[in-house]
């Protein structure tokens, strides 16, 4: 065969089984003259990073680079697993073609062409299929998945990624993502898949196989997240930008049918662009304060009381609040907290709160939830991997009990009120949010007063995320050496502070390392390390990969008593430069 030579010579075992699928393989096709081009042209590293692995279903399904190659988003990888989703589903209900699927994207710069591509196969498939008229956002995908009783839902998005990126998002038909088995029984059917067939778009339209959704959709999602309104309070000034993406079709309308009048909006972001011009580095990440520098301007040059921002689909929800002359970034945890501590304030305020009352958060955020549960006596689960998808799947589970969801969190500013959906939603994190900053407005506080409050009340619980990043296969292989390291010859200290637990996800076994005591973990299995330090559980240090970007991330919890109620603040930064320590001397043990 041609380039066998060359392949073998330059290239890992991996990439070469990979490239030689590409070459040769029917479904390959549109991209064997690209491919050979790449070979000749002797572009090796470029061609290991594109193949040396299928991508695979990570956290939040498949994303990364689009481009061509086994590891990269393009028509082929969508393509089968669009297929595949199909198949998956009618395999678990022969009704489910009938019932449909549902196809969403967001504002990135291939979404529109791949969600047409998409619904084109799905049709091809036999499955009646619903796409939406232009771009919403996932959590609405995930709502319009059971609103319309469809079989499935898939998303075309990368999220906050960088504009290079995109992705695929699958959902089962309670409308969260994928969870085992089903997230790797459909990979497993992809990797059977030969041929990849199309319907024509338009005349799909006409007779009826794909659906257009638009406006009836958009009402009825909306009325469900107004539904979540608790409070009556509605003098706020909100600055609000979607970062160029999806949230002007959610959070936006949302808020105004909710009643909020006082929104001024950051027009340049309300541009639908891919390429996130107006945002520094191209990544439209409300975690990151450059991603938000424009909302905090006009916050502090108008006198606003609050900003909102979200990510390109409108999943996750970024709230900074003007104290003063500064302004302070609620991180996802601390809004968490108070969209948390609102949604029970309330329920309590009306005779209703039971234990029955349950809310859930993943296991690398804040423990503070866990206080609040006590305190208001409801249950608390979070025996949940990273992905909100965890939570959703925990909904449905409780769906036929008498249980009642109130709020689900995670860190990277994901919030749900509500089980209208079964996937993070900016929404209704920004509306409890925007109705308890109106309602302090009244007393003359802030979201951030009461923060420090809650922390006076409870103790102080600082929380902090640290990056590494590895790049291309040998990244990947170093990533994985690492992990293993940890397994096997875990630290018994820290800087300071004493390792005095290690549990293990991937086993699901929590060892304490004074007495050797094996005790089991209640939790789905994945590829993650906690450490619990000096005796506390509520201080604790969790490493994973990303399921969708090449960087092991580093997750602290941290409890500490509050000392002196006056000087908060200045204790609160103090841990949080202990903190930095912390992760900077693992990293460094870690990549010794």
């Amino acid at each position: 065969m041609p380039f066998t030579e060359s392949l073998s010579n330059h290239l890992s075992v991996e990439a070469v089984k990979n490239v030689t699928s590409w070459l040769n393989e029917s479904k390959y096709a549109q991209y064997r003259d690209e491919l050979v081009s790449m070979i000749e042209a002797e572009k090796w590293q470029e061609l290991e990073d594109a193949f040396f692995k299928v991508i695979e279903f990570g956290t939040a399904g498949r994303r990364g680079t689009t481009g061509i190659g086994s590891n990269r988003i393009n028509r082929v990888t969508i393509g089968e697993s669009a297929k595949s989703l199909c198949d998956y589903a009618r395999s678990f209900d022969e009704s489910a073609p009938g019932k449909g699927i549902v196809i969403a994207c967001d504002t990135r710069l291939s979404s529109p062409e791949l969600s047409k591509y998409t619904a084109q196969v799905c049709a091809a498939t036999g499955f009646k299929t619903y796409i939406f008229d232009d771009f919403r956002s996932t959590p609405e995908l995930s709502f319009a998945v059971r609103h319309l009783g469809a079989a499935a839902g898939i998303v075309i998005s990368a999220s906050h990624n960088p504009p290079v990126d995109n992705g695929f998002k699958a959902y089962w038909s309670d409308g969260a993502q994928l969870v085992a088995p089903h997230d790797k029984g459909v990979l497993a059917v992809a990797a059977e898949i030969t041929e990849i067939e199309v319907v024509d778009y338009d005349q799909a339209i006409n007779n009826g196989q794909i659906v257009v959704l638009g406006k009836e959709v958009d009402d009825s999602y909306i009325a469900a997240i107004v539904d979540q309104a608790e409070g009556t309070e509605r003098d706020l000034s909100i600055v609000y930008s979607p970062l160029h993406g999806a949230g002007q079709t959610n959070v936006l309308p949302s808020l105004r049918a909710a009643g909020f009048k006082n929104i001024s909006l950051v027009e340049p972001q309300m541009v639908p662009d891919g390429n996130f011009p107006t945002v520094e580095g191209g990544k439209p990440n409300p975690e990151e304060k450059k991603a938000n520098a424009l909302a905090v301007a006009q916050l502090l040059s108008e006198g606003a009381d609050i900003a909102i921002t979200n990510d390109p689909d409108a999943d996750r929800v970024g709230v900074m609040v003007r104290q003063g002359d500064e302004v302070v970034y609620l991180s996802g945890n601390q809004a968490a907290v108070l969209a948390t501590d609102y949604s029970l304030m309330k329920l309590q305020a009306k005779g209703i709160l039971t234990p029955r009352h349950y809310i859930a958060k993943t296991i690398v955020t804040t423990n503070m939830l866990g206080a609040l549960a006590h305190f208001y006596n409801v249950t608390m689960y979070t025996n949940m991997l990273v992905g909100f998808k965890y939570i959703g799947e925990l909904i449905l589970k409780k769906e036929n009990t008498d249980e009642i969801f109130v709020t689900g969190s995670e860190e990277s500013f994901g919030l749900l009120k509500g089980d209208y959906a079964r996937d993070k939603d900016g929404a209704t994190g920004a509306l409890p949010l925007a109705e308890y900053a109106a309602e302090l407005k009244v007393q003359g506080k802030t979201l951030y007063d009461r923060l420090l409050e809650l922390y006076i009340q409870h103790g102080l619980y600082v929380e902090r995320l640290d990056n590494v990043y590895f790049t291309g296969a040998r990244g990947f292989s170093a990533m994985q050496a690492v992990m293993n390291e940890l397994r096997t010859t875990p630290p018994k200290r820290v800087g300071e502070h004493v390792v005095t637990a290690i549990l293990d996800y991937q086993v699901l076994e929590r060892r304490d390392l004074s007495t050797g005591d094996v005790t089991p973990i209640d939790c789905a299995k994945g590829n993650v390390i906690m450490l619990e330090f000096d005796g506390d559980s509520r201080r604790q240090l969790t490493i994973r990969p990303s399921g969708t970007e090449p960087k092991l991330k580093f997750y602290i919890q941290w409890f500490e008593t509050v000392v002196k109620t006056d000087n908060i603040r200045q204790q609160y930064a103090d841990v949080e430069t202990q903190l930095v320590a912390l992760s900077k001397t693992l990293e460094s043990m870690l990549l010794k």
